[in-house]
């Protein structure tokens, strides 16, 4: 929306801009303001025979449905010294805003998603940051693996906040780098899942340009751009928890959406095998692996724990309650996710209430897959992409809030080569769309509350 006004029209209250005498009167936080900027009209003939007109474009955050959100502009007409003055006043009070970051370190992957994050920064990204007078370090990696070292040598305290630009993958090797740092560098025992871990303190922002983007969803409501950078200019933050694995007595991995075995461990080795399909393998690969393989069952020891009904609201539990061990039952699949599945609805708010009740309380949501018919598993493998209630009412799944759990794969097939891909699948776990090995068959998943700071308003 574009809206021209006279200065006469504009009043600045304590904490908000006000635009009066049009046909709908503007009220917009402070908060709300993207910033503003003294401009003057094009040269044009007749601002060589009468001289250019000077006025002041504000911007400022619109929030429309389906949580999007857009950067609008509002065009204020006047003398030279009244839209200055204007000027000064408005961005004095933006500056006032003490959340917003005023520099930002901005890690990209150029190769993720579509491939588009590079042109989506220069021309979207960029361009918002300069209006909200939010300067940057760009870092873009080169080669796989390489923004593992990008954060491992960034000095977060140059910098206000972290922004990534990828999917949760890329932001997973971010996170992972800079948490495990932290706690090394507080010299704690993280391998040990009973350790409390140090939170990360710089506040994090994603700008989801991968393939999957569950971080960002669950964060802004949408895998808009836009509407992600406009969060991170706001400066509002949140704490969210980790799921942090451990297998060989060590911890391999942290997670922020899920960490699963499987069939969902196995769509994703054979998607990383078809990279050459691009975007097309992540509906190919688990369409094929649902209507025309065999399903992979094996039998598991998984032992559930819930947190200590006697420990205290908002304490970090000591003790544990051994809730459930599943025994000589073929099961097709373990899958652990941030968030509480009881919280489930059937609308796309409902799944960002669901993602944000996590961070509250000390659980997060489990499902453990039995042998399922290919189309009803079908149906409920697209429920499940947007988290509505009725993909967890199913006969062949069981669905826990939990705050840890463990599993151990009995091996029943002695004869299995060692070598063979059956043998590597089944050695390994989808981490936010990663592929981890866990060694000896038996891994354990522990939640860990309020280490992460992410940028969001909602």
């Amino acid at each position: 929306m574009f809206l021209k006004v006279d200065i006469k029209s504009v009043c600045i209250e304590e904490n908000a801009l006000k635009i009066c005498e049009i046909k709908t009167p503007l009220n917009i936080e402070i908060c709300d303001l993207i910033g503003c900027r003294l401009c003057e009209e094009p040269p044009s003939f007749l601002s060589s025979l009468f001289g250019s007109s000077p006025y002041l474009s504000i911007r400022y955050i619109s929030k429309g449905e389906n949580y999007r959100w857009t950067a609008e502009t509002v065009q204020v007409t006047g003398s030279k010294e009244e839209c200055g003055a204007l000027e000064n006043r408005i961005n004095d009070k933006i500056g006032q805003e003490k959340n917003r970051p005023k520099k930002l370190g901005v890690f990209i992957n150029p190769i993720g998603g579509n491939q588009s994050s590079l042109s989506i920064y220069s021309s979207v990204i960029s361009p918002l940051f300069k209006e909200a007078n939010i300067s940057c370090d760009v870092l873009v990696t080169e080669r796989s693996k390489h923004m593992i070292d990008l954060a491992n040598s960034f000095d977060t305290t140059s910098v206000d906040g972290l922004v990534v630009m990828g999917g949760d993958g890329t932001l997973l090797e971010v996170f992972n780098t800079l948490l495990t740092r932290v706690q090394k560098e507080a010299n704690l025992d993280y391998d040990q899942p009973t350790c409390k871990l140090k939170p990360l303190e710089i506040p994090i922002g994603i700008i989801p340009t991968g393939t999957g983007n569950g971080v960002a969803k669950g964060l802004y409501g949408n895998i808009d751009v836009v509407t992600a950078a406009l969060h991170i200019i706001r400066g509002r933050t949140r704490y969210n928890n980790v799921q942090a694995l451990y297998t060989g007595g060590k911890l391999a991995s942290f997670s922020s959406v899920i960490v699963a075995v499987g069939l969902f461990s196995e769509m994703m080795f054979h998607t990383e095998r078809q990279r050459w399909m691009k975007k097309a393998r992540y509906v190919f690969v688990p369409l094929h692996l649902l209507l025309f393989k065999k399903q992979r069952l094996f039998n598991a020891k998984l032992t559930i724990y819930h947190k200590n009904r006697n420990s205290l609201d908002g304490a970090e539990p000591t003790e544990w309650e051994d809730a459930v061990q599943l025994e000589g039952k073929r099961l097709w699949g373990v899958v652990s996710f941030s968030g509480d599945h009881t919280q489930a609805g059937d609308g796309e708010g409902n799944y960002v209430a669901m993602l944000r009740n996590g961070p509250q309380n000390s659980d997060f949501s489990l499902l453990v897959y039995s042998e399922a018919g290919r189309l009803p598993f079908l149906n409920h493998f697209f429920q499940l992409i947007t988290l509505s209630k009725s993909a967890f009412e199913k006969d062949f799944l069981s669905a826990y809030t939990v705050h840890g759990y463990k599993v151990k794969i009995i091996n029943d097939d002695e004869a299995l080569d060692p070598n063979s891909e059956e043998a590597e699948i089944s050695r390994i776990l989808d981490v936010d769309g990663e592929l981890v090995t866990f060694e000896d068959g038996e891994y354990e998943v522990w939640n860990h509350l309020q280490v992460l700071k992410f940028y969001t308003s909602i």
